[in-house]
C-alpha cells in the first residue's frame, strides 16, 4: 500500500474531551514537573455533559487526569484556574487506582474555552 501518511497515523488512539478544570481547594489547579529536558503540566477536568443519569441531580460527572508537555505545559500552569473551561485532545491511557479504572489523557493539545455564562456577563458561581 503506497500512502503519503506518516507511518504512525491510525496506530494511536486519540480522545477529545471538554470540561471544567477541577482540583482541591487551596492547591494549584496545575502541577508542574520536570522530566529530563521536558516540562509536564498535570491537571484534572470534569465533564458531566455526556454522562447519562435518570435523575440529573445524581450526575457526579466523569473526571479525567490530563498531561500537557512542552511549551503548552508552562502556558497551562500560568493560565489555568479551577472552573476554567478547556478542551483537550490526546492519547487515552487507562490506570487503576484503589480498585477503580480511571482514564488519563497524555500528550494533550489544550484549547481554552470561554464559558457561556461568563460570556453573558453572569456573576454566578461557575462550579
Amino acid at each position: 500500500m503506497n500512502s503519503t501518511r506518516p507511518h504512525w497515523v491510525n496506530k494511536m488512539a486519540t480522545i477529545a474531551l471538554a470540561g471544567k478544570v477541577v482540583g482541591k481547594a487551596g492547591e494549584p489547579a496545575v502541577s508542574l514537573k520536570q522530566a529530563k529536558d521536558v516540562t509536564i503540566a498535570s491537571f484534572s477536568i470534569k465533564d458531566n455533559t455526556y454522562c447519562y443519569f435518570k435523575n440529573k441531580d445524581d450526575n457526579p460527572g466523569q473526571f479525567y487526569r490530563c498531561e500537557v508537555v512542552g511549551k503548552q505545559a508552562q502556558l497551562a500552569a500560568d493560565r489555568l484556574n479551577r472552573g476554567d473551561r478547556v478542551a483537550v485532545t490526546g492519547q487515552p491511557v487507562w490506570r487503576e487506582w484503589n480498585g477503580s479504572k480511571l482514564l488519563d489523557v497524555k500528550n494533550c493539545q489544550l484549547t481554552f474555552l470561554e464559558d457561556s455564562k461568563a460570556a453573558k456577563g453572569s456573576v454566578e458561581d461557575l462550579f
